[in-house]
C-alpha cells in the first residue's frame, strides 16, 4: 500500500498491519527482522543488562569486602593466601554476612624497576582510598611504611586486646617491634608498629616456620575492627 508523504502515524500503523496480514508466518518474520532487527538487538541487550543488574544487586549481590590484606613481604603461594583467607574469614565474619577476606601479594624486584614503581603507585592509591587494612611486611618495608605514615601504632590495638582476651595479648606482647614514627612536625618516635606473625601457631601450621612476618595496621585503614580481630586469631 502507497502511503503519502504526509501520512500520519496511524495511517502507517495501519498499512503495516495490512502489509503484515497478507504474508507467510516466515515472511513474516523475515520482513520484522529486515526493518527491526536494530530495535529488536537494542531491547535484547537492555533486558540482558537490566537482568545482570538485577541478579548482581538483589539475587546475587557480590560479597564486600571484611578483610583486605597487602602481602608485601616476599612470595607467598596462593594455596597459601586462599587457606589462610578463608581461615581469617571463618573467624571474624558473621555466618549471614555477604562478606570476604582479601589477600593480595605485591611483589617487587630490583631486576624488575619498573614493576617495582607501578607496585608502590598501586599501593599509594589503595592507601589513599582507604581499601587496605593490613599489611604483611618485613621489617625492612615496616620500618619505611612507618617512616612514610602509612601505618597506624598499635598500642591501642593492643590494650584493647589486652581487655578483650589476655592470654593472646601475652603471646602477642612478645612479639612486638618498635619503629620511628612522625606523629607530628619534629616528633619522631619509636611506637609499635608492627607485631612478628612469624611464629604465630596460624602460621606454622602454613609452613612459616621462624620467619619474619609483620602484622601491621595500614594508617587508612576502615575496617580496624576486623583487622584486630585477625591479630588474635593468627595467635590463638
Amino acid at each position: 500500500m502507497d502511503l503519502p508523504p504526509d501520512a500520519t502515524l496511524k495511517e502507517k500503523l495501519h498499512a503495516e498491519k495490512v502489509k503484515l496480514r497478507e504474508l507467510t508466518f516466515k515472511k513474516k518474520l523475515e520482513y520484522i527482522w529486515d526493518y527491526y532487527k536494530y530495535p529488536i538487538l537494542g531491547i535484547c541487550a537492555g533486558l540482558i543488562i537490566a537482568g545482570s543488574m538485577i541478579n548482581t544487586r538483589y539475587i546475587n549481590p557480590s560479597p564486600d569486602i571484611a578483610l583486605f590484606i597487602s602481602w608485601n613481604a616476599g612470595f607467598v603461594a596462593e594455596e597459601q593466601t586462599a587457606v589462610l583467607s578463608d581461615i581469617l574469614a571463618g573467624q571474624i565474619i558473621n555466618e549471614e554476612a555477604n562478606e570476604m577476606v582479601i589477600i593480595s601479594p605485591v611483589f617487587t624486584s630490583d631486576e624488575d624497576p619498573a614493576m617495582a614503581m607501578a607496585n608502590v603507585q598501586r599501593t599509594l592509591a589503595m592507601l589513599a582510598v582507604g581499601e587496605i587494612d593490613l599489611f604483611i611486611l618485613d621489617s625492612q618495608q615496616l620500618e619505611e611504611y612507618s617512616g612514610n605514615g602509612f601505618l597506624l601504632p598499635l598500642e591501642s590495638t593492643l590494650e584493647r586486646i589486652k581487655m578483650i582476651d589476655p592470654n593472646t595479648y601475652r603471646r602477642i606482647e612478645e612479639n612486638v617491634l618498635y619503629a620511628p614514627f612522625e606523629a607530628g612536625a619534629g616528633d619522631n618516635k619509636e611506637r609499635v608498629m608492627g607485631i612478628n606473625i612469624g611464629t604465630s601457631p596460624l602460621l606454622t601450621t602454613l609452613g612459616y616456620i621462624g620467619q619474619e612476618l609483620y602484622f601491621s595496621i595500614a594508617s587508612t585503614a576502615g575496617r580496624i575492627n576486623n583487622a584486630e580481630h585477625s591479630l588474635i586469631v593468627f595467635f590463638k
